[in-house]
C-alpha cells in the first residue's frame, strides 16, 4: 500500500476506533483530507497533517498514519 499522500481523503481504521472505544460518536464518521507539512512530525511519514486545525490553534492537526486509511481502500485494518 502507498503512503498517503496530499490530496488523499481519510478517515480512522475500524482497528484504532475499536481499541480506543470510539465505535460510536463523530471520529468513527469523520474524514479529512491529507495536507502538505515539512514539519518534524511528517518528516517521516509516520505522521500525516490534515485539514483541520489542532486544538490549540497551533497549525494543523496530526494522525499517525497508521491509524488512518484512504476512503475506497477497503482492508483488514479499515474493515468494520
Amino acid at each position: 500500500m502507498r503512503k498517503l499522500q496530499p490530496g488523499d481523503k481519510v478517515k480512522l481504521t475500524g482497528k484504532f476506533l475499536r481499541n480506543t472505544g470510539q465505535m460510536t460518536g463523530g471520529e468513527g464518521l469523520s474524514r479529512w483530507i491529507v495536507q502538505a507539512c515539512s514539519c518534524g512530525l511528517c518528516k517521516d511519514g509516520r505522521f500525516v497533517a490534515v485539514n483541520e486545525p489542532a486544538g490549540d490553534g497551533e497549525g494543523p492537526r496530526h494522525f499517525n498514519a497508521a491509524n488512518l486509511y484512504r476512503v475506497g481502500t477497503i482492508t483488514t485494518e479499515n474493515c468494520p
